[in-house]
């Protein structure tokens, strides 16, 4: 005769998020690539997490991460799962089993966060087993970061910006920035915007005539922002640049 289902021991289920972002290049590029953590006291910064409480759906436990933990839900938020963290040991409170989803937000969302969250800049390789965050993280939490960076990388050699780390509109230069934030690389300036443009709408105005920026530093430049829609996978890979444009 089989056991009743409350004679087993079960774990707590918890959900973990790694928020992607860019951030000021400490060491003189435009921007980095960072991902965003809790000061926890004198434990090691933690990727933002709840507990799923009884009868709540995981996308709920993810919104209350968002609104109870970094005081802030984004409009736009492509959730993507990056998998299940089961190491009965990987948490020292007890027996926690982890559903870890990536994300990406921008500078904007960023600055409307809680003041406890903090971010970590990443980059390097991002290979299994390796760690790229400049500041490690407690639990197994480097190695979510690490399978989010890895998979996010390959998104942003076939797409301009898939992840949605840039506010539209946006000019070539800033999206080129953006991704070399995420790769990790100075890419060739002239070619990614040829390969990317056939992805990206222009931006006009009322009359038809081309929105042009208005940034203070440099010539205005046309601005763009991604289609609802894209066709195709976008180019693969991009082309590296031997030093930074």
């Amino acid at each position: 005769m089989s056991r009743p289902l409350d004679d087993y021991p079960r774990p707590n289920l918890a959900v973990d998020l790694a928020l992607f972002t860019l951030v000021p290049d400490p060491e003189g590029g435009r921007h980095a690539l960072g991902v965003v953590a809790l000061d926890a006291g004198p434990d090691p910064l933690a990727l933002p997490g709840r507990f799923v409480r009884e009868c709540q759906r995981v996308t709920e436990t993810v919104g209350d991460v968002l609104e109870v933990k970094l005081g802030h839900r984004p409009r736009r938020l492509d959730l993507r799962m990056l998998g299940v963290y089961d190491d009965p040991s990987r948490d020292p409170r007890g027996w926690v089993v982890s559903l870890a989803w990536s994300a990406a937000i921008t500078e904007h969302d960023l600055a409307r966060l809680t003041p406890e969250a903090q971010t970590v800049q990443v980059r390097g390789d991002a290979s299994r087993g390796r760690r790229v965050t400049r500041t490690p993280l407690a639990y197994d939490h480097d190695d979510m970061v690490t399978t989010g960076l890895r998979r996010m990388r390959r998104r942003y050699e076939r797409l301009p910006d898939p992840d949605g780390l840039l506010r539209a509109p946006f000019t070539l230069s800033r999206l080129r920035h953006a991704h070399e934030a995420v790769l990790g690389e100075p890419l060739k300036r002239d070619t990614f915007n040829r390969r990317m443009r056939e992805f990206l709408e222009p931006v006009v105005d009322k009359s038809g005539n081309e929105v042009l920026s208005q940034e203070s530093v440099g010539r205005p430049a046309q601005v763009f922002r991604p289609p609802r829609r894209v066709q195709g996978s976008g180019p693969f890979p991009l082309p590296r640049a031997t030093s930074p444009h």
